[in-house]
């Protein structure tokens, strides 16, 4: 257990290393604990342009010209997994490169020239990784696309009553209390 004089010096530490605090600081740290770009969640990464995103947004809703929202969030999961498979694309090109110098760093005592089979050989696990994301963007991109294919021969369905929604209610209600981890027994 910490002293009263350690835990004095830990809050006086926390509160001095509350990270950066200019808006240039803050622009250095924010890809701090980024070491690829396979795992991104934002849409546009370093090199990327917002612009490019967006005219490849347009082109692909003005193709499949869809308004209902379903639709319409189909041919999001289309342009959010290309968008993704090209930067796939990209951090490949940079792997080989990487693996073709790490291949040499680790072998340059050895005069023989570095052949692709050696520069995956020094990093296969990175490229296997890779295309696990690849796939799984390709299936999702499929998937959405034979879903929007499905959507657009489906006929089109009535207008929605205007009922209110305590009609609308399909589930049994039920008034005794939910049972969940807060209501288990302490032991």
């Amino acid at each position: 257990m910490a002293t009263d004089k350690q835990t004095a010096a830990n809050r006086l530490n926390a509160q001095k290393n509350t990270g950066p605090r200019t808006s240039a600081g803050k622009a250095v740290s924010r890809f701090n604990a980024l070491k690829h770009g396979i795992y991104a969640v934002h849409q546009i990464m370093f090199n990327e342009k917002a612009e490019d995103l967006a005219e490849l947004s347009a082109e692909y809703h003005e193709h499949h010209c869809r308004a209902d929202p379903h639709g319409v969030q189909l041919v999001d999961a289309l342009v959010h997994n290309e968008w993704r498979l090209r930067r796939m694309r990209r951090i490949e090109a940079d792997l080989w490169y990487r693996a073709y110098n790490a291949f040499v760093v680790k072998n340059i005592e050895v005069t023989l020239k570095c052949t692709c089979g050696d520069a995956f050989a020094a990093d296969s696990s990175t490229f296997e990784r890779l295309q696990r994301v690849v796939n799984s963007c390709e299936r999702d991109y499929h998937r959405a696309l034979k879903e929007l294919a499905k959507v657009a021969q489906a006929p089109p369905q009535p207008e929605q009553s205007t009922a209110t929604s305590a009609k609308l209610v399909s589930f049994r209600q039920n008034s005794q209390p939910p049972v969940g981890p807060d209501s288990w027994p302490v032991a």
